[in-house]
């Protein structure tokens, strides 16, 4: 009897999970590597993130710290009804998976790193002095990094004062430092400000630039979300692969979860992907981070766009794999053709808690829906 009271109870509990229901966006509505130097702003197949500091070359510390960078933006309305109001989106989690190109050989850092742990004076030495920040002697305010490599960040993405969401699209003029000024970018990688909810620019958070009226300079922010790359050896990766980026959406007294409830409401989603990353010019392919835009599906096996996965409660029939409305022996077939898939798994192969994989909870999931929906 015992054994049956648990199996109900757990049943009972994924029943209660299926009134979630994920939407899947595998294709953007925008992608650009937004780089100075990008003279194909909205058609390279391609996007690279990495730093401009540390090159000992004078003009580029008029570059933004976070010098190539990729914005991505979802039009989300296809299959979220916008204009419901903020309030109306009940977001239980925001993933977004981007595609590294092959070949890649840069080293995986899951931590973000403090300000001082690069270069920020320039001269091509990370703590050229060998004294901790801080410490008696410390002349370059500088400290190593403990570990290898630098963070592939996701920021959300501002606006102003040249541009706003409505108006910006990939192909728009690049706003931003270059080797003749210094300047803000426009949209701007940003977190919010603890306490006042005011947007930090951080395209320059180690100089300490653009929020002056914040009240900040130097900081080092919080990333929305950190990349997580899957199936990866750096060195040795004859394939394309996935870099996961698990929102939280608890950051910055949950505006980060109101940022994405907000962008819902308006039927687009914007975020920008960063690293603080060193590179050198004309260094060997693969040193750094680079993604697959939409544009770029199809230049190799395994090629994929910038994927966003939204899961909000009170859905429709969280059972319903194949998108027709309806639960049934159709959905079955598909999550069994997918069954034991890890990694890549989305909700049209059947992964229906979202944890990547097609396993017996989700098969729990879709029989507890068995019916559901408009099956007439």
């Amino acid at each position: 009897m015992t054994r049956w009271v648990a199996a109900a109870s757990v049943i009972a509990l994924l029943a209660a999970a299926s009134a979630a229901q994920q939407f899947d966006f595998p294709t953007p509505l925008y992608d650009r590597w937004h780089y100075p130097f990008n003279f194909s702003p909205g058609t390279r197949p391609t996007g690279s993130v990495f730093s401009s500091l540390g090159t000992g070359v004078p003009e580029f510390q008029n570059f933004n710290d976070r010098d190539g960078v990729v914005i991505v933006a979802w039009d989300t309305s296809t299959l979220i009804t916008a204009g419901l109001g903020p309030d109306a989106y009940d977001i239980q989690s925001v993933t977004i998976t981007l595609t590294n190109e092959s070949s890649a050989a840069w080293p995986v850092d899951l931590t973000p790193d403090e300000w001082f742990t690069f270069d920020v004076n320039n001269d091509t030495f990370i703590n050229g002095d060998g004294i901790p920040r801080g410490a008696p002697g410390d002349a370059d305010g500088e400290s190593d990094d403990a570990d290898p490599g630098r963070p592939i960040e996701l920021f959300g993405a501002g606006f102003g004062p040249v541009y706003t969401s409505s108006d910006w699209t990939e192909s728009s003029p690049y706003v931003g430092g270059t080797n003749t000024a210094a300047a803000p970018r426009d949209p701007f990688p940003f977190v919010f400000q603890s306490g006042t909810g005011v947007m930090l620019h951080v395209e320059d958070s180690v100089e300490g630039r653009w929020n002056e009226a914040a009240g900040v300079g130097r900081f080092t922010p919080t990333p929305w979300a950190v990349g997580v790359p899957l199936g990866y050896t750096p060195g040795a990766q004859p394939t394309p692969f996935v870099v996961r980026f698990d929102l939280d959406l608890s950051l910055s007294e949950g505006r980060v979860r109101r940022y994405f409830q907000e962008q819902l409401d308006q039927g687009r989603v914007f975020v920008e992907v960063t690293s603080l990353i060193e590179t050198v010019m004309f260094g060997e392919p693969g040193e750094i981070p680079s993604f697959f835009m939409k544009e770029g599906v199809g230049l190799e096996p395994g090629a994929a766009a910038a994927r966003l996965a939204v899961v909000l409660a009170e859905g429709g029939p969280a059972g319903d794999v194949n998108g027709d409305g309806c639960v049934n022996l159709a959905d079955l077939a598909v999550m069994l053709a997918n069954f034991g898939r890890v990694g890549d798994a989305g909700p049209e192969d059947g992964d229906l808690d979202g944890d990547h994989d097609v396993d017996l909870a989700d098969l729990a999931i879709l029989l507890s829906d068995f019916g559901s929906g408009d099956c007439g």
